[in-house]
């Protein structure tokens, strides 16, 4: 392929395990992630005693209090969602997936008008090649890509009949 195909994943899937079995695809991944995850940094360097850490400081993504300063963020005027703010931090993993670090990605609506209702922030998991290919002002877009995906599905369900069954027998001449 001329390009790195990307997969994207809803938040049911975003857990260690879909990151494990994965791992082997030569293919960006993009998760959305439910906001009850806890996520890792990577261990601090080896003391020299005792076992090597896998596993770094916590963060919690429903308790701020357990957030660091993130690598980068942006802020970018839609014109259909308003104002929004973009945050990144780098190598995190899940607790069974040390050694498959992500990049997290955390997308909120900051100037809500007085029409609009309050929406949860969306948290994104990026697992990519290089960190350019991540970038904040069109990774969260990629992600907007899969509802359409999805009502296309929905659509030859219904409306094709795709999920009754098309039984059929050989004809005898």
């Amino acid at each position: 392929m001329p390009q790195r195909p990307l997969v994207l994943f809803d938040r049911e899937y975003g857990c260690a395990n879909l990151v494990l079995q994965t791992a082997h695809l030569k293919a960006d991944k993009l998760i959305r992630l439910r906001s009850n995850r806890c996520l890792y940094s990577a261990p601090p360097a080896y003391s020299g005693r005792g076992r090597p850490r896998s596993h770094g400081k916590k963060f919690q993504i429903n308790d701020p209090q357990t957030w660091w300063a993130a690598e980068e963020m942006v802020e970018l005027d839609d014109p259909k969602l308003g104002q929004l703010q973009i945050r990144r931090w780098d190598n995190l993993h899940f607790r069974s997936s040390a050694q498959h670090p992500m990049t997290l990605i955390l997308v909120e609506r900051k100037a809500l008008g007085s029409n609009c209702r309050q929406v949860k922030p969306l948290w994104l998991a990026w697992i990519g090649e290089g960190e350019n290919s991540c970038s904040l002002e069109v990774v969260w877009m990629d992600y907007l890509r899969r509802f359409a995906i999805e009502h296309w599905y929905r659509l030859a369900k219904q409306t094709l009949h795709w999920t009754l069954p098309h039984l059929s027998t050989k004809r005898t001449m």
